[in-house]
């Protein structure tokens, strides 16, 4: 089910891969999608407001779980993009947020964003 007010920000550091969940949530949803380097991603969500946010995983779980608690604080649900086989199972904190795995299949992709849109509502 569409939502008309999504509002998506990626803050990943291979522009390519997001361009393509961008044009993934475009072509599924509708959305609206802001891209940002990962050294970005505190700043932007001071300067909007986002229902979801996708972020490119670190391979120190605490890092990870740092940057899904200030996204929570933001009020944004969490999904966390990831090339490490291991991120889900890492520390137990980070097994309540959907992990999507690289290369990115449309179908897991957007399975979680509605599963964290809806667990944050």
């Amino acid at each position: 089910m569409p939502n008309p007010s999504l509002r998506v920000l990626v803050a990943e550091n291979q522009y390519l891969i997001a361009m393509e969940v961008e044009q993934i949530l475009l072509d599924a949803l509708d959305c609206t999608v802001t891209i940002v380097p990962l050294a970005r991603l505190e700043q932007q969500l001071g300067d909007g407001q986002f229902d979801v946010v996708l972020f490119d995983s670190a391979p120190i779980p605490a890092v990870n779980l740092d940057r899904a608690r200030r996204v929570r604080e933001s009020g944004a649900a969490v999904v966390i993009l990831s090339s490490y086989d291991d991120v889900g199972t890492e520390a137990s904190g980070i097994q309540a947020f959907p992990v999507v795995a690289k290369p990115i299949f449309a179908d897991d992709l957007i399975r979680a964003v509605k599963t964290a849109t809806r667990a944050s509502a």
